[in-house]
């Protein structure tokens, strides 16, 4: 009896071991399986501002990619720009973002806005054209030098875009900081209409040249350009590695009659880690094939070409996608 019993409980011990095992097999083959069907095929790119050029950079950017790459749907998302981007990429609420190189390192770092919050996962997939810190001013407000903006209403960009936090370096640069002029955290369109409406003396526009925003601004506005000074274009670039002294040379824009010195930085198409490799390398294959008829439809994208692509990234790595490309397109030599 007790012989028949002890058979019963190993037979029972050797049956839930068995069913265990198999759990766990079945466990991993959904794990392995989870893995395969991670990437749906729908990829949400955050570009910015509609008075910006990251706004219709990345409506081209989602056409082409809607059109050239199989398997793969692409949509872009209206934000207030790099900040918010790598933000909502770190969030998984994106799967690519437009921003600017300053921020990038930021957000890889843990550094600057995104102190105790660094975002080690995120790749580049290719460097584009820069972005150039324009300076208006009114006319009838008294604006000689960026040192005039002292004590008056400014706005240095809207709140969490890399904009604004571009203007901090600025106000840095001269002495200052938003505790020294009135700010006000809008985007481009309503630095305009502020403007328009005598509200504020002058704003900070980053974005690719030339920018519809700075055109409505010196047309309609009554805006003039306001460069920087030789000492704190200097001071900016040596303690800002992403920062290079920048001409926006005469007539760059119709009401422009002198050449304006400024600074630029440069800026990525930035995606997650894990975007599959085969993907990332179709979409960057794609741009580039392409690249024509995102300059015709982007002016301010003119000066990215593949050559750069690899180039000032922030100390970011490319993502392998991108470089698998960019090795058989030459632009890597063997040590790179």
């Amino acid at each position: 009896m007790k012989k028949n019993i002890f058979l019963t409980i190993l037979l029972l011990a050797l049956t839930i071991m068995v069913i265990g095992c198999s759990r766990d097999s079945a466990l991993e083959n959904n794990d392995e399986e989870g893995e395969k069907e991670e990437f749906s095929g729908e990829i949400n790119l955050g570009s910015g501002t509609q008075s910006g050029t990251y706004y219709p950079l990345g409506a081209a950017l989602a056409k082409i990619w809607d059109d050239e790459v199989e398997d793969v749907s692409v949509s872009s998302q209206a934000t207030d720009a790099s900040v918010e981007n790598m933000q909502l990429m770190k969030q998984g609420e994106l799967d690519m973002g437009l921003t600017e190189t300053g921020v990038l390192n930021e957000a890889y770092t843990g550094t600057g806005s995104f102190e105790d919050n660094e975002y080690e996962d995120v790749r580049v997939l290719a460097s584009l054209y820069p972005q150039v810190v324009q300076i208006v001013a009114r006319q009838d407000a008294g604006i000689e030098s960026f040192d005039d903006f002292e004590g008056e209403d400014f706005v240095p960009g809207a709140a969490g875009s890399a904009t604004k936090n571009l203007a901090d370096k600025v106000l840095e640069a001269y002495g200052m900081s938003e505790d020294d002029i009135n700010a006000q955290y809008v985007g481009f369109s309503d630095v305009t209409d502020l403007m328009k409406d005598k509200q504020i003396a002058g704003g900070h526009i980053l974005s690719g040249i030339p920018t519809s925003a700075v055109i409505e601004i010196l047309s309609t506005a009554n805006g003039e350009l306001i460069g920087l000074d030789e000492e704190e274009i200097d001071l900016l670039t040596e303690e800002n590695p992403e920062l290079f002294e920048y001409t926006l040379e005469e007539d760059t824009y119709e009401e422009q009659k002198e050449d304006i010195n400024t600074v630029s930085a440069g800026n990525v198409i930035a995606v997650p880690k894990d975007l599959p490799d085969d993907v990332v390398y179709d979409l960057t294959k794609a741009m580039w094939e392409n690249i024509d008829t995102i300059k015709e439809n982007v002016p301010a994208t003119e000066e990215t070409k593949i050559e750069t692509a690899a180039e000032e990234l922030a100390d970011v790595p490319l993502h392998p996608g991108a470089e698998k490309y960019y090795e058989e397109e030459g632009v890597l030599n063997e040590e790179e």
